[in-house]
């Protein structure tokens, strides 16, 4: 490609040539995304931003802090908020996160609205589960401020008191039902023996 041609595929499809200089963007996927949005197949150019943010962190375990920097600057500047707070929530569960990326993650997602919110808390609580055993005070955590994710996560970690209490109070009829489900192998172990 030459460089009007990349001049001018970034410009259609909504890319800065941060994305290239970053490397989250190779000229050869730009080419053919550009021949893709030239066909018609789809004209949404933030769908075409949004692949390769996700083609780039499927690649990738970690990201080294200049990584995330750069990942993370180029969504918080996108013009699409939509599709921009999808990608950056999208680093929560496609990469593993350093304490110190995973806080910055947690106060710049803040930007895109109050619907992050649920995912912060969801994510806090799973980060904080998967450092340490379950104790009685992230039980009660996760049951009041945890979602079905959360609550189905934790469910084979739980202890009879707790089973019988999400049994009552799970978020779901699906985590109700499996607490149940538990609930009624125990006693038949208990009665086989």
């Amino acid at each position: 490609m030459t460089e009007n041609k990349i001049a001018n595929s970034l410009e259609r499809l909504g890319y800065t040539t941060l994305w290239l200089d970053y490397g989250v963007l190779s000229i050869e996927y730009l080419d053919s995304q550009t021949q893709t949005f030239d066909k018609g197949i789809d004209s949404n150019n933030e769908h075409y931003r949004y692949n390769t943010l996700k083609h780039y962190l499927s690649s990738k375990d970690k990201l080294s802090d200049n990584e995330f920097d750069n990942y993370l600057q180029l969504v918080m500047n996108d013009s699409d908020r939509a599709m921009a707070g999808s990608a950056a929530s999208d680093l929560f569960n496609k990469v593993s996160l350093t304490d110190s990326q995973f806080d910055k993650l947690c106060t710049a997602i803040k930007e895109f609205g109050s619907w992050t919110e649920k995912i912060i808390t969801r994510h806090q609580l799973l980060r904080k589960l998967n450092s340490h055993n379950l104790t009685d005070a992230q039980f009660e955590e996760c049951l009041t401020k945890g979602d079905n994710i959360v609550q189905e996560f934790i469910i084979d970690k739980l202890n009879i008191s707790q089973l019988k209490e999400i049994e009552a109070k799970g978020n779901t009829k699906k985590i109700r039902n499996i607490a149940s489900s538990k609930l009624k192998n125990v006693s038949e172990t208990k009665i086989r023996r």
